[in-house]
This record gives structure tokens, sequence and C-alpha cells, in this order.
């Protein structure tokens, strides 16, 4: 599932002006954190930039698992526009 999003979904997505910015990066034995801002111009033409936190899991000096975390509200209104209320 992931591979299939970064082969065909993300370009698709993330036109163009792709730009990840790093800012922090903390590693302790098994475990890293980073910190980055994501920054793209969409397929749709809008602007899209959010925060990202990305905790990595290591077995054997190779990630074994990928948590992430962004503000998927953000996300969505900038993709797709504002969300209606209920």
């Amino acid at each position: 599932m992931i591979v299939r999003f970064f082969a065909e979904d993300f370009p698709r997505l993330f036109a163009r002006d792709l730009d990840v910015t790093l800012h922090h990066l903390h590693a302790d034995g098994e475990w890293g954190v980073a910190e980055a801002t994501v920054a793209a111009t969409l397929a749709n033409g809008n602007h899209y930039v959010n925060d990202f936190c990305f905790v990595f899991e290591l077995h054997d000096g190779l990630i074994h698992r990928v948590r992430e975390y962004t503000d998927t509200a953000r996300g969505h209104r900038m993709v797709f526009g504002e969300v209606p209320q209920r």
C-alpha cells in the first residue's frame, strides 16, 4: 500500500516544486524522530504546506516501522477545500 502511494499517488498529488525542510532530527539506539515541513504545488494548482513528525523504529540498523504525524484536517483543506460543517 505505501509503495503504491509513493510510486503512483504521490507524484499525481504533488505535481511540482516539492520541498522538504528538515527542522530537527534525533536518534537514540533503536529509535529516531524527524520534524519536517513539506511544501509543494498540488496537481490542482493549490499550494500545499504542512508540518510532519516521523518516528522511526529501527531493527539491526534498518528501518522497521515508520509512524507519521501531521495535521490531516489542514492537509485535507489544502487538497480538497473546506469541509462543510454538520
